[in-house]
């Protein structure tokens, strides 16, 4: 099998899990790292002995280079994702493509005109409960699903460019885009309308405008199911992501406060637990939580690459999931239900 030339671009905390992931993801080798940080560029170069770059268009000249990851934060996304797509090289990007609707929209465009492979970075997809969770809808185990619910609760805030909404989008852009990718991806569904609230309770706000540490949606399906979701900032208990998806015949409930776990609620079996996954002591930050995760993406995305297929999730999902929060976020401002036009 053919060894994929991986770069990334963007050396923040999740830019350097996907160099780590991809320097031991089979069938793959970690070219070279960019950052506009020339030190921190160098300091992981060194650490996984591969090249560096402070600028991606020149990175993008080393002919060993044959996909690229970009993990820049959020509103630095457009150049980067610009520039990989003329480059016509396959492109792993976190989530969300831009900070915008407009810039999202036209790269999006961009990637489907150059015919690109394009996976988003929704790791949640590739967690070992949500993947199982996934298979057991598809296949009626619950019958019809009518109603998800979910929490996103962080430990502490995120660094202060995700505090601001008109950087990292806030919660509802930053955190519950997540959450409204899992909820199209488990209900096999559009989201159409939503209600989002917000409120600043607890975290010192000083100096950014219109600040949440919590915020919460309730949404309606296509089909008419129903959803909710609460994100937070000040969980010092630990990290914690729960999602339950409730159908006519039984339930789901993804994850526990102490374990990454499956749990069925049938009524032929009652309560059952088909999968449990990796016990946990306090509950870890993301990038413990979803440590498989990742590694399961970036191994998707290669395989995807190399075996030239297309991935499960791309530019369409993320656009989907972008106008979702956007809604939300709108919803809160005004304090009135939207209606999401797809």
């Amino acid at each position: 099998m053919h060894e994929l030339g991986m770069a990334v671009v963007g050396l923040g905390r999740l830019g350097y899990v996907h160099a780590l992931n991809i320097a031991h993801t089979p069938c793959a080798r970690l070219i070279a790292v960019c950052d506009m940080q020339a030190e921190l560029a160098q300091k992981t170069a060194s650490e996984f002995g591969c090249a560096c770059y402070p600028d991606v268009r020149n990175m993008l000249e080393n002919p060993e280079i044959d996909a690229v990851c970009v993990a820049t934060p959020t509103a630095y996304h457009v150049d980067p994702v610009k520039a990989v797509v003329e480059a016509k090289k396959p492109l792993f990007c976190e989530k969300p493509l831009a900070d915008n609707l407009d810039d999202t929209l036209r790269l999006a465009k961009m990637i489907q005109d150059a015919g690109i492979i394009c996976q988003m970075g929704f790791q949640r997809r590739f967690d070992p409960p949500c993947a199982e969770a996934a298979h057991m809808i598809q296949t009626g185990r619950i019958g019809k699903p009518v109603y998800i619910s979910s929490f996103s609760r962080d430990p502490f805030p995120p660094p202060p460019w995700a505090c601001d909404p008109n950087k990292g989008g806030g919660l509802f852009i930053d955190m519950l885009i997540h959450d409204f990718d899992l909820a199209r991806f488990l209900m096999q569904d559009e989201v159409v309308s939503i209600f989002g609230d917000e409120t600043n309770l607890v975290v010192n706000s000083e100096g950014i405008e219109r600040f949440a540490d919590n915020v919460t949606v309730s949404y309606r399906f296509r089909n008419g199911a129903l959803g909710t979701a609460h994100a937070s900032m000040h969980a010092g208990y630990g990290y914690d992501v729960r999602s339950e998806v409730y159908g006519e015949k039984g339930n789901l409930i993804l994850g526990g406060l102490n374990r990454t776990e499956l749990t069925f609620c049938s009524v032929e079996k009652g309560i059952t637990k088909p999968a449990t996954f990796q016990p946990q002591g306090k509950l870890p930050h993301f990038m413990l939580r979803f440590k498989e995760a990742y590694e399961r993406e970036m191994q998707a995305f290669v395989e995807c690459v190399i075996e030239h297929k297309a991935p499960c999730v791309n530019e369409t999902d993320a656009v989907q999931a972008f106008k979702i929060a956007l809604a939300a976020t709108k919803s809160a401002g005004i304090k009135q239900p939207v209606v999401i036009e797809f």
